[in-house]
């Protein structure tokens, strides 16, 4: 008996500390890449920390548990299976005219990849995704 009052609570703690880790990861990593001639930026999302590379500027930071929220309810907007098949709202990439972008997420164990777009420019769902990205990373585009 006496372990029984020991092992119950145990038991019970672990659960609870499983369920709310699960509950709370809505996505695995997220990468973003805009790329032409001479340019690159990436950024990248893995383990609550943000990395981002461009031509002048590189760096690494830990984000919030707000930041993190913010993203996860971003990702939760998006129809994940649909990003392959959305149009881009413009073709400026074709001649050089803007940076090639894509999003590669990984979420619920899958991994989905965006069609190209114009970085500055992707498909309205994407938009506020790539915007917050942006802001997280402190890059311009």
């Amino acid at each position: 008996m006496k372990y029984l009052k020991i092992i119950l609570p145990s038991i019970f703690l672990l659960m609870m500390n499983c369920t709310a880790q699960e509950s709370s990861k809505e996505f695995e990593v997220i990468e973003y890449e805009a790329q032409t001639r001479g340019s690159l930026i990436t950024i990248k999302v893995l383990n609550s920390e943000l990395s981002y590379k461009s031509n002048n500027k590189e760096g690494k930071h830990k984000l919030s548990s707000k930041e993190i929220n913010e993203l996860s309810n971003t990702i939760k907007s998006i129809s994940l299976k649909a990003i392959s098949t959305l149009k881009a709202p413009s073709e400026r990439r074709i001649t050089d005219g803007a940076l090639h972008a894509e999003f590669n997420i990984k979420a619920e164990g899958k991994k989905f990849r965006s069609i190209t777009f114009d970085a500055g420019n992707p498909p309205i769902e994407l938009k506020k995704l790539e915007d917050l990205l942006y802001q997280l990373a402190k890059l311009t585009e």
